[in-house]
């Protein structure tokens, strides 16, 4: 009976330390996001204006060719050994599961685009965290059981969603006031609507990171894959684009409208930057080389194989909860590098942010437990 209780303190043990391992890796997934913006401005103040498609194309092209030469490197030794019990698993499992998770990536980053072009981007970083509470409530669905998911964690979702909408608050223009920003929160755009379904997209990605996560034992086998099919829809929607500038007229269909507007930007800066080649500027262009490494490397390649990680340790709503941080550590930035500082609101907004997150990570040991049980529980949900 000792030995029993020995074994099941050691198993409580081991399971406590990967959950902090995971924990402690996905917190440094928003700090890497939260350079993304800083590395994006610099890019844009180089004349001419980069057309979006033709930025992605180039920093996922950065972040896939390391990850590959990661892989091509790796050895079996390499692997962690996650589950001695369980049968071997495909070979063609990462590429399978990343090209899932990579094409939900893409599809939520390319409605992103779209609702971009008529909402503001104060309102859709708001609307884009309802993935707070899709994740939540997906899984809860999913596995037919609302209680699936602690109340806990319900309650920070919930307060970690209004951190976010103070914080955007702050950025209305004008006199106007919280009531009014809720208010007009309530009235939803085909724009709005563009950037909710891209949250939507984002929140599977989310889910079935973790039983990706599991059953793969190389976070940079999946991370490559993932990085690799992003690449591919990358190219393809470059393409896409310039096929679609060749029409005449105006495409009224929004999809197509906005891929034919991207396509004539492309066409528009290769023209454009030809015709400037005597007069480049070196020292831009070095940091234009700067900071499409930093987006390639560290906020795609470092963030897809971290959430790898940490999501085979930590249940995904936990890990949609860590990543509601990404808005401080980029107000940090902004104030660090560029002087920005946020209001009181944008203040409290972050203080309900960091205390939802420390309301669910900080927990004990038998929480703990349960909820990395409740994460194996919840890998088969699709």
């Amino acid at each position: 009976w000792n030995q029993n209780n020995d074994d099941a303190d050691s198993f409580q043990d081991k399971v406590r330390s990967e959950r902090q391992k995971g924990v402690s890796i996905l917190f440094t997934v928003p700090m890497a996001w939260g350079t993304f913006e800083p590395a994006i401005r610099l890019v844009y103040q180089i004349q001419p204006d980069i057309p979006s498609f033709v930025l992605s194309l180039a920093y996922y092209i950065i972040a896939t060719i390391p990850l590959c030469l990661l892989v091509w490197r790796e050895t079996p030794e390499d692997m962690p050994d996650i589950d001695a019990q369980s049968e071997p698993k495909s070979d063609l499992l990462p590429l399978l599961g990343g090209f899932e998770l990579g094409t939900y990536l893409f599809v939520g980053n390319a409605l992103q685009v779209i609702g971009l072009r008529t909402v503001p981007s104060d309102r859709a970083a708001f609307l884009l965290q309802l993935t707070t509470i899709f994740v939540p409530l997906v899984q809860s669905i999913l596995a037919r059981n609302l209680l699936l998911v602690p109340v806990k964690t319900w309650a920070a979702c919930c307060v970690a969603l209004a951190g976010v909408a103070l914080i955007g608050a702050e950025n209305v223009e004008g006199d106007a006031s919280l009531a009014q920003f809720s208010l007009d929160s309530l009235q939803f755009s085909a724009g709005d609507q563009c950037i909710m379904l891209g949250a939507f997209v984002y929140t599977f990605h989310c889910i079935r990171l973790e039983k990706y996560a599991k059953e793969i034992p190389s976070a940079i086998r999946l991370a490559a894959a993932k990085a690799s099919t992003e690449t591919g829809w990358s190219a393809l929607a470059v393409g896409a684009g310039l096929l679609a500038a060749t029409q005449a007229g105006t495409l009224q269909n929004p999809l197509l409208g906005s891929l034919q507007t991207s396509g004539r930007g492309i066409l528009q800066y290769t023209e454009t930057f030809v015709n400037s080649m005597q007069d480049i500027d070196i020292g831009q262009y070095g940091t234009l080389a700067a900071s499409l490494s930093w987006i390639g490397l560290v906020t795609i390649a470092y963030t897809i194989s971290a959430q790898t990680y940490g999501q085979s340790r930590v249940p995904p709503s936990t890990a949609n909860l860590i990543y509601t941080l990404q808005p401080i550590f980029t107000a940090l930035l902004a104030y660090l590098l560029l002087g920005e500082t946020l209001s009181y609101t944008g203040l409290v907004g972050g203080a309900l942010i960091g205390s939802a997150v420390l309301l669910v990570v900080a927990e004990d040991g038998n929480e703990e437990t349960g909820g990395l049980s409740t994460s194996i529980d919840s890998t088969n949900l699709l």
